[in-house]
């Protein structure tokens, strides 16, 4: 007698906004129906911190739209503390990894728990201002990020003045004071973004580190580095223009004005993302941003 194994219990988050997760829904959610507990589901612009919370008893959180739907729905889903599959309708896929087929091509292993997973830094950023009128500064904004926190001068795009912060509960002097159109802090899920067009390093996903990528300094000699996961990062803005801002993911940004500080921390809980058999991370590197191609002849 053959013995039945208990489907996976999925909660399945679709992009709808994308006509191609419409269409692709038509049939996949059957098919994913017949294979697994369908639990719950939503569209992910109706997901909310509170319907998060509430969601039932789930192995797997599916998610189809892309990398940028991923990584609006990333601080959503990291406090369910399970694992993510991103099936991908976007561009590039570097997060969400798979298409349909994959998915049902890699099913049994995917329901079983036996694709790999790699568990994705996250990032705590916050902005402290003095209110008008007040002495002391409080907490204006607070974000959870698993690509970037991007300090951006902004318009009319003159250099603003920073004051970068390595650990200032230990060290009290700023690491480096510069001039510049801004400063990216990367996760290693990050560093194939924003950071690696402004020249930082692609950092392996698996390394608990994040990148601090000068945006155009006004210097020859500062150079993007890589320090540890847990240090506590701080930016203060010493010089702001009027449209200074704080972006993160690429997403979503608040205002920055002179005197404020931008801390960044590690969150508590990494991203849990089910990687496809089919790729590792280099691979996709080499599919994707042709990292490492040969020149070709013509």
């Amino acid at each position: 007698m053959a013995v039945q194994t208990k489907k996976p219990r999925v909660v399945v988050l679709a992009n709808r906004e994308k006509s191609a997760v419409t269409e692709a829904m038509e049939t996949f959610r059957p098919w994913l129906a017949k294979h697994a507990e369908i639990v719950a589901e939503s569209d992910t612009h109706a997901l909310s911190t509170e319907l998060a919370a509430k969601m039932p008893p789930t192995d797997l959180v599916v998610i189809l739209g892309g990398d940028g739907t991923l990584l609006a729905q990333a601080p959503l889903v990291t406090a369910l503390n399970l694992p993510v599959l991103g099936i991908n309708f976007g561009k590039l896929g570097f997060l969400a990894e798979f298409n349909i087929d994959d998915v049902k091509r890699h099913w049994d292993r995917i329901a079983a728990g036996q694709c790999r997973t790699t568990h994705r830094v996250m990032i705590d950023v916050g902005v402290r201002s003095v209110a008008s009128g007040e002495k002391t500064p409080r907490t204006s904004f607070e974000a959870v990020a698993l690509n970037d926190a991007v300090v951006a001068a902004g318009a009319p795009f003159r250099m603003i003045e920073l004051e970068l912060f390595i650990d200032p509960a230990v060290h009290t002097a700023p690491a480096v004071i510069f001039s510049g159109d801004g400063v990216i802090i990367a996760t290693p899920s990050g560093s194939t973004a924003y950071n690696v067009g402004a020249g930082g390093p692609i950092v392996s996903p698996d390394v608990a580190a994040l990148c601090i990528t000068p945006l155009c300094p006004h210097s020859l000699a500062f150079r993007p580095i890589v320090v540890s996961a847990d240090s506590t990062l701080a930016v203060r803005i010493e010089r702001a223009n009027e449209g200074s801002a704080l972006v993160i993911d690429g997403q979503l940004s608040t205002k920055l004005r002179t005197g404020d500080q931008v801390i960044v921390r590690r969150h508590p809980r990494a991203l849990t993302l089910v990687q496809n058999p089919e790729l590792s991370y280099w691979k996709m590197l080499g599919m994707k941003m042709h990292w490492a191609a040969r020149p070709r002849r013509v």
